[in-house]
């Protein structure tokens, strides 16, 4: 099977983890963001004009070491010992990085994590058309609507950007739940 996977906040801790830079960049208390549950995602619009500024500030130099969630490393190991093939699609292009594929790499080398391809675009439809991806594993719900109106099967990984939101996708909580999943039902 191939199975796409979204890096941010689904493999990566993105959201609390990019906080202290949005406190920094727009000279916001940290705490505020926190309770009001902002972050690179759910930037309000006064904040989302600055926003690419932001990114290209930040975003090559401290993605790379971005934590992952636990023990991702070790199930897409598992998934991949299964025979399946990981294709890493996440949303970067140049509007946001100087290099997003060098980026990219590094960060998912400091994670240790084993993939066949990385694509990096936010046109994640034509990603998973061009590589007949069979199982798509996103935290937006926005990317999991659009892949599954192609008749792929989703998994929505629970992250704070969508935790509040109703939805028809399975929802995942860990990579031990997806990996039992793919183990068992696919």
């Amino acid at each position: 099977m191939n199975i796409g996977i979204d890096i941010d906040d689904t493999m990566a801790d993105t959201f609390d983890y990019l906080m202290p830079y949005i406190s920094e960049f727009f000279e916001i208390d940290i705490e505020y963001l926190k309770r009001n549950n902002i972050s690179y995602n759910t930037l309000p619009e006064k904040m989302k004009k600055r926003e690419f500024e932001f990114a290209k500030t930040y975003y090559d130099r401290v993605i790379p070491h971005t934590p992952f969630k636990q023990d991702v490393s070790k199930y897409i190991y598992k998934i991949k010992a299964l025979g399946h093939q990981i294709i890493v699609i996440t949303a970067r292009d140049k509007t946001l990085y100087h290099d997003e594929y060098e980026t990219t790499i590094k960060e998912l080398n400091f994670n240790q994590i084993h993939y066949d391809k990385l694509i990096c675009s936010f046109d994640k439809v034509t990603a998973c058309k061009n590589e007949k991806i069979d199982l798509f594993i996103d935290d937006s719900i926005s990317n999991c609507n659009k892949v599954s109106a192609l008749g792929i099967e989703t998994l929505l990984f629970n992250s704070k950007s969508n935790i509040d939101v109703a939805t028809k996708f399975p929802r995942v909580d860990n990579w031990k739940d997806i990996y039992e999943k793919i183990k068992n039902d696919f």
